[in-house]
């Protein structure tokens, strides 16, 4: 049975994790891609980002995480924050030669068992658990990132496109996963499903910022298809269909 578990965090007050003041422009571009960002991260944040394709929603996790630094304005982070980030790129960083149960041994101090336990709950395969890093699929390198992430015992998750590879039950997991999480979590991504499970607040990039939508999924999801001339009542047409999220 698939069963994600992300290590509570310890008690942490607030201010926590935050953009102030900031314009962000890609070295060699005149165009900010975002304008006076203000944007703040508590314990208790649950917020599912979307907007168009091509928006910026990535940059803006980069920002927030430290992997990019503002062109004008500030990232603030509290110290003690641990932050923990996940995208597409998280299982490259694996060493090659070492077995994923060898990996987790080394970095939390493990035993085989509660290694192979922990890679068992998100979902890898037994034969994956004793084969070297580097022979293991897309799938199977991100499921190893997501157990190192839960293992660090983040304050917050920022999570880009989690379920890229992931299977429905995978899906379902990492949504309850995230349910009983008592840290903050930032996510962006295309998959409805998690977002409805998880009961984010739904937060949109465009027109170079970042604000709260007053409404739910569906709310967005009409507001978006008003827009882009579509019939309301077709069910058929889902907001990634139409590159909403």
């Amino acid at each position: 049975m698939v069963k994600f578990k992300f290590v509570d965090p310890t008690e942490l007050n607030p201010p926590i994790l935050g953009l102030h003041d900031v314009n962000f422009r890609y070295d060699g571009t005149e165009t900010f891609l975002f304008k006076d960002v203000n944007f703040g991260v508590d314990l208790s944040t649950r917020i599912a980002i979307v907007g168009p394709n091509g928006v910026g929603k990535s940059t803006f996790l980069k920002l927030l995480s430290g992997e990019l630094k503002p062109s004008t304005g500030e990232m603030r982070r509290n110290h003690r924050a641990r932050i923990a980030k996940f995208d597409q790129h998280s299982g490259e960083h694996l060493t090659s030669e070492e077995t994923p149960t060898q990996y987790l041994m080394r970095m939390f101090n493990l035993n085989n068992q509660d290694a192979r336990k922990q890679l068992g709950s998100f979902g890898l395969i037994s034969h994956a658990h004793t084969i070297p890093n580097v022979q293991l699929s897309g799938g199977q390198k991100s499921r190893v990132a997501l157990c190192e992430m839960a293992l660090q015992g983040p304050h917050v998750l920022i999570l880009d496109e989690p379920t890229n590879n992931l299977d429905l039950e995978s899906i379902d997991a990492l949504a309850e996963a995230i349910n009983k999480f008592t840290g903050g979590v930032i996510v962006v991504t295309h998959d409805e499903r998690l977002i409805r499970e998880t009961d984010c607040q739904l937060w949109v990039v465009e027109e170079r910022g970042i604000a709260e939508i007053d409404g739910n999924f569906d709310d967005y999801r009409q507001e978006l298809l008003e827009s882009l001339g579509e019939i309301i009542n077709n069910p058929s047409i889902s907001a990634k269909q139409a590159g909403a999220i």
